[in-house]
């Protein structure tokens, strides 16, 4: 039945379910399904599927079923094509819908006038032509060419896999993954789909059964492996134990069958496999993937050779840092004069302690001593943006820079990092901890020789998002130079932060309650939501938006999660008003006012920023922008599309909030949350906050996080490697000796 689209009624944006209203001349519309509210030509219906065509700006051909809902009469969609359109208005109404990127009203027009019918051949065939329109250059014509073909490749995607419930985000993530051949790619090797992260193996198998592959096909099993070791990297592992792993494997491709249909022996043999074929890396009983074990040990192997460098220490060093006391106006503690004596008597050194312990002044101290040294290429870093942007109002030194910008590399995994090494002579990396292996293995491997490195971070929050403990591990291989800071210096009214976050380490949830460290009774997701709103509220009042922050554990599940919270704070923080424009991006929509939070590494703005949509206007092709200000003057100016890199700020989860501070924090923690309820995402959450906590729940869901450090067991070996390298070539000295 062909038809166009006229409005939509309801829309999942997280499962592609959609309702829609369509138009039609069909006639074969059964005049139940009618609507009765529509006089003009043809007939109106509602159609219900996946990932249905939401744009009039192109006909669809639709087959399915009727069937009948508490609703009516609908038609259920099983497959759609789209029909490009014929006539010119049809073309230009198609080129200026916003479907084709860099083609807005006014060159869709000058196109369909120099081309008329022909501008689909043309652009499928003889693209080129598209320079002699006015204003497009070979810059734009890739533009248009690139989103032409990608909305083409992605229609078809789209329409083979909804009958497989696929999101449109995964189906854009697997066009991603595999380009133009994507569909091509899903038909004939569908469990190429376990590689993309967040892809589930039983979505796979039923594309698989309906392209009739064979269960114990190695395709498949080599999928499962894949996917089942994506599983382990979201865990924060390196590596998986071969022998649970296989289990894992064999389980998984069994699962829903009654009958074994693939043994053991078979899951083995595509294991040795990639072993062989070094997909996977297997060392005393531990399977990695090969990238992660490249990863693990080469920067065992570089830390090692910049940490048995030669060194000469500073002979004046006690009248240096005497000099930095008076001269800086502070009064170091011997732990603190203790870090500063080892980062100049070894090329590599480390710091560690809680909130309140004077990480920043040890720092303050290295730069000072560093300059009387006569030290000038300096370079001070950390993980995310956000926390170098606090390193340098901290120290005073305006040049700190993310370690991703350091090295030229995006948040993009296969991104490569630039082949020069860092110029830097003196390196200070703060909250390192929040550094996974890749990364690390990265900046060890572009520092140069002769270079001074110190590691800075709190080594009891939470360990990085992507897979490694590094800190920790390097803490406590016992090889590197460490300082531990246990001094609480800070008194005023957030001492009790600092000294609550000391007891938590010390596992006792005996914590002291008052002025800033609160604790509100809620026992539910629904109560703890309305609290955490008042308290929003008057805290906003008093403060200022930009001082609150709502932290929570987790993102979507129930009233207390980051999108409930987001979606009801806005409301409130910034209403619907007239003349206050809006812009939709997949399933959010933006208002003009909305605090943001940055989502990607992209454009000079950082993973973590957050800032303002400021304003929303049309460009001269009249396509729809947002405005973005963030701090230091840094603005971008995105699309609807490009706005998927965004999200409302007014509450994140605590993994995200790392290396950002602010005045006051709100934390619902509740007995729900028990997968979460770990000590150091309670210490990591709570330590956020400058001058004050308040906590929305009880005292069991405190307790129960406290007593639990489960998470901090992840499968890594970067410490014994450290270890071993380290005695390895102190031997070979010895015996060159």
């Amino acid at each position: 039945m062909k038809c166009k689209f006229v409005k939509p009624i309801f829309q999942n944006k997280d499962n592609g379910y959609c309702i829609f209203v369509y138009h039609t001349e069909d006639t074969s519309v059964p005049a139940q399904a009618r609507s009765q509210y529509y006089k003009g030509s043809g007939y109106q219906f509602t159609a219900v599927g996946n990932n249905l065509p939401d744009t009039d700006a192109i006909e669809v051909d639709m087959q399915g079923k009727w069937i009948k809902s508490s609703y009516g009469l609908q038609f259920q969609v099983d497959t759609y094509e789209e029909i490009l359109p014929q006539t010119k208005e049809g073309i230009m109404g198609y080129l200026s819908s916003g479907m084709v990127k860099g083609i807005g009203p006014k060159t869709a027009k000058l196109i369909v006038d120099r081309f008329g019918t022909r501008t689909f051949d043309v652009l499928d065939n003889y693209p080129d032509s598209l320079l002699e329109i006015k204003g497009i250059t070979q810059k734009k014509l890739d533009t248009i060419l690139i989103s032409y073909r990608v909305s083409h490749a992605m229609r078809d995607l789209a329409a083979y896999l909804t009958p497989f419930n696929v999101t449109p985000k995964k189906i854009q993530k697997i066009y991603e993954h595999f380009g133009n051949d994507a569909l091509n790619t899903v038909k004939s090797q569908p469990f190429m789909l376990c590689q993309i992260n967040g892809f589930g193996f039983l979505t796979v198998d039923e594309i698989a059964k309906a392209n009739k592959c064979r269960l114990n096909d190695a395709m498949r099993i080599e999928g499962c492996i894949h996917y089942c070791m994506e599983l382990e990297s979201q865990e924060g592992h390196l590596y998986a134990d071969k022998q649970q792993f296989q289990k894992k494997v064999y389980e998984q491709l069994n699962h829903g069958y009654q009958a074994e249909v693939v043994s053991e022996r078979e899951v083995y043999q595509e294991l040795y496999r990639m072993v062989k074929e070094k997909v996977l890396y297997y060392e005393d009983n531990a399977l990695y993937p090969a990238r992660y074990y490249g990863f693990e040990c080469g920067a065992a192997k570089k830390l090692v050779s910049l940490l048995t460098q030669e060194t000469v220490i500073a002979a004046n060093l006690d009248t240096l840092i005497a000099d930095a006391q008076r001269e800086l106006g502070i009064l170091l503690s011997a732990k603190q004069a203790e870090g500063v004596k080892k980062a100049f008597s070894h090329l590599v050194s480390i710091i560690t302690g809680g909130p309140g312990t004077g990480k920043t002044t040890v720092q303050r101290v290295l730069l000072y001593i560093n300059e009387k040294l006569g030290g000038k290429n300096v370079l001070l870093t950390a993980p995310t943006g956000r926390a170098s942007r606090r390193m340098a109002e901290s120290t005073g030194h305006p040049d700190a820079v993310t370690m991703h910008s350091a090295m030229g590399l995006t948040n993009d995994e296969e991104c490569e990092a630039m082949a020069e090494m860092l110029e830097a002579d003196f390196i200070i990396a703060d909250e390192f901890t929040m550094s996974d292996m890749r990364l690390s293995y990265e900046f060890f491997n572009h520092i140069k020789a002769g270079t001074r490195l110190v590691l800075v971070g709190d080594v009891n929050q939470l360990p990085s998002v992507g897979p490694g403990n590094v800190f920790r591990e390097l803490v406590m291989c016992g090889v590197i130079p460490v300082t531990v800071l246990d001094m609480v210096f800070r008194q005023a009214e957030n001492s009790r932060i600092a000294m609550n976050a000391q007891r938590m380490q010390e596992n006792n949830a005996m914590l002291d309650y008052g002025t800033g460290f609160e604790l509100i009774q809620a026992d539910t997701a629904e109560e703890a939501a309305d609290k955490v709103e008042q308290l929003y509220l008057a805290e906003v009042a008093e403060h200022g938006v930009d001082s609150v922050q709502v932290l929570t554990p987790f993102r979507k599940r129930g009233d207390a999660s980051v999108d409930s919270l987001n979606a009801r704070l806005w409301e409130i923080v910034n209403p619907r008003e007239e003349g206050k424009q809006e812009m939709k991006a997949g399933r959010r929509t933006f208002r003009e006012g909305d605090r943001i939070i940055h989502n990607k590494n992209k454009n000079q703005i950082s993973n973590g920023d957050v800032g303002y949509l400021t304003d929303m206007y049309q460009d001269e092709e009249g396509i729809q922008l947002a405005r973005l200000q963030f701090s230091e003057g840094r603005s971008v100016n995105y699309t609807g599309d490009e706005l998927d890199m965004v999200e409302h700020a007014y509450a994140t989860t605590v993994h995200k909030s790392q290396g950002s501070e602010y005045p006051v924090v709100i934390l619902p923690w509740l007995p729900m949350f028990y997968k979460m309820l770990r000590r150091n995402i309670l210490y990591t959450a709570v330590t956020r906050a400058k001058v004050k906590v308040a906590i929305v729940g009880n005292k069991k869901a405190i307790y129960m996080a406290i007593h639990n450090t489960e998470s901090d067991n992840r499968n890594t070996r970067l410490g014994e490697r450290v270890i071993r390298e380290y005695n390895q070539l102190l031997t070979e000295k010895k015996i060159a000796v």
